[in-house]
């Protein structure tokens, strides 16, 4: 792989991580403020797309293997402009 690709794939993945951090972070604060635990509301950002605890620990700063970290990015959600 050369470097421009790899500079490419780890831009790329960087920025997905940040808009989904965000949007979890938003959704988080929203649920508990709701009165959900923490648990509760990492089940629900989960979306049956992967295991909760794995969200948790990816959002918590844990480094995940790629495969894992590539069913999070798809719970990003479109921006509504």
């Amino acid at each position: 792989m050369k470097f421009k690709e790899i500079e490419k794939h780890t831009k790329e993945r960087s920025e997905k991580a940040n808009i989904l951090r965000k949007q979890i972070d938003r959704k988080l604060e929203m649920l508990m403020d709701g009165g959900f635990s923490k648990d509760e509301s990492y089940k629900m950002l989960s979306a049956k797309v992967c295991d909760f605890r794995t969200l948790r620990r990816w959002h918590k700063g844990e480094t995940l293997r790629s495969n894992s970290v590539n069913k999070l990015f798809t719970l990003i959600e479109e921006e509504e402009s």
